[in-house]
């Protein structure tokens, strides 16, 4: 399941929660992070919410 989205960097990226949900108390409990392109494809792999982070800022690098 997708949770929130935060957008990251100055060129449209975003990173995606992606978890389950806990049936007890209804949150989503986020197992691991995606990124997605400015054109809403997301990258292969998954990512700890830094390691997202730093690839963003990699991708956007001169």
């Amino acid at each position: 399941m997708i949770g929130n989205h935060l957008a990251w960097g100055n060129s449209g990226y975003t990173i995606l929660e992606e978890g389950e949900l806990d049936r007890q108390t209804f949150q989503l409990r986020v197992a691991h992070y995606l990124v997605c392109m400015p054109t809403g494809q997301a990258l292969e792999g998954i990512f700890t919410f830094d390691e997202a982070k730093r690839e963003i800022e990699r991708l956007e690098a001169p």
